[in-house]
């Protein structure tokens, strides 16, 4: 089998807004906001107020969050111009534009997410399939948040190796949120929105890309229970697990942290940031900060997107990268470097289709 590689990525960040800015914002759409799924909301926050994790964190933290739980989020990127499958489109579309009209059909459309869309009647995936193609198949992994990435790299490897007459997977991951559903996700988390997407092509004699090597996802159990993955204290539940799925993966292919030319992280939290570089020794000039609200199952396309986009990168070598899901999963892949991927940073705008 021709090894799978990235050989495009899109991202596309609406522009931020102040966080005292969006809170103004979300009291006057929680007072405006009518649709179609009223019920539905009413039964979900029934539902989850029920969640024993969901009862501890109001009673711990009441309704409001103050300003210094969330030290490093100062600017949150909001859509306003479309809904959650249109930024998805927006992220799809520059990756299958700029194929030439020889080029194979994609065969495959993987959407991840975490946030739903506002109009329950599109289907997302099914709506990214006019993008990318009448013959492709189109399926969305959800329930794994930011890890979702991980685990749909993993099944495009898996259905390249065991699918012959599959040669073109599209990934695209996007996040929207809006009320009834907070962007506060743990009381060092919020969320903005944003979308990527990535192709995954058989490699030929000319491919130039991201080779895949490794991606796996884990759940958090057994270093932490649920019931305290809304913890202040993330060190002492995210990092252990994050450190061994990183760890694990570079002792397989005999690699050390001294390989790896980059670290694609999710900045999720800063300190959970500063933990996992230190313990795989990066220096301060190669530790990355970002002012943004965390960007879900979207921040490591984003990120993997602005990384290769940095001129000072190697064009070969190791990039790593990690992440988590706020249900209670890390996730980890492990990328080779063998030339720059097309890359595309757009503008969302509203689309037609």
């Amino acid at each position: 089998m021709n090894a799978p590689f990235i050989t495009a990525l899109s991202a596309t960040v609406p522009d931020t807004v102040p966080l005292s800015r969006w809170r103004e914002m979300e009291a006057a759409l929680r007072v405006s906001s009518r649709s179609g799924w009223d019920a539905w909301v009413a039964l979900w926050r029934t539902e989850y107020g029920r969640h024993p994790g969901a009862l501890a964190y109001a009673a711990t933290h009441g309704p409001g969050i103050a300003d210094e739980s969330l030290p490093q989020a100062t600017a949150i990127p909001v859509e306003l111009n479309t809904d959650l499958s249109g930024l998805a489109v927006a992220a799809a579309r520059p990756v299958c534009s700029a194929r030439g009209v020889q080029a194979p059909p994609v065969d495959v459309v993987i959407f991840c997410h975490s946030s739903l869309n506002e109009h329950v009647s599109t289907t997302t995936a099914g709506r990214l399939r006019t993008v990318a193609g009448d013959s492709c198949f189109p399926f969305s992994i959800s329930q794994q948040q930011g890890a979702s990435f991980f685990t749909a790299l993993r099944l495009a490897m898996d259905l390249l190796a065991a699918e012959p007459a599959v040669c073109t997977i599209l990934l695209v991951a996007a996040e929207k949120w809006c009320p009834p559903f907070s962007r506060w996700a743990t009381p060092w988390t919020l969320q903005g929105d944003a979308a990527g997407a990535v192709l995954i092509e058989r490699a030929g004699a000319e491919t130039h890309g991201l080779r895949l090597v490794s991606a796996c996802t884990r759940a958090l159990h057994p270093f932490a229970p649920s019931a305290l993955l809304l913890s202040r204290d993330v060190n002492s539940i995210w990092a252990p697990a994050i450190q061994s799925i990183t760890d694990s993966m570079l002792a397989r292919h005999g690699l050390r942290p001294g390989d790896i030319s980059a670290v694609v992280g999710h900045q999720v939290d800063q300190r959970l940031v500063a933990a996992i570089s230190r313990h795989l020794g990066l220096p301060d000039t190669r530790r990355f900060t970002d002012r943004r609200a965390y960007l879900g199952a979207a921040e490591s396309i984003v990120r993997l997107t602005e990384t290769l986009g940095d001129p000072g990168l190697p064009l070969h070598g190791i990039v790593l990268a990690w992440g988590i899901g706020l249900g209670g999963y890390v996730g980890c892949a492990l990328l080779e470097s063998r030339g720059r991927p097309s890359l595309h940073r757009c503008a969302n705008r509203e689309d037609p289709l």
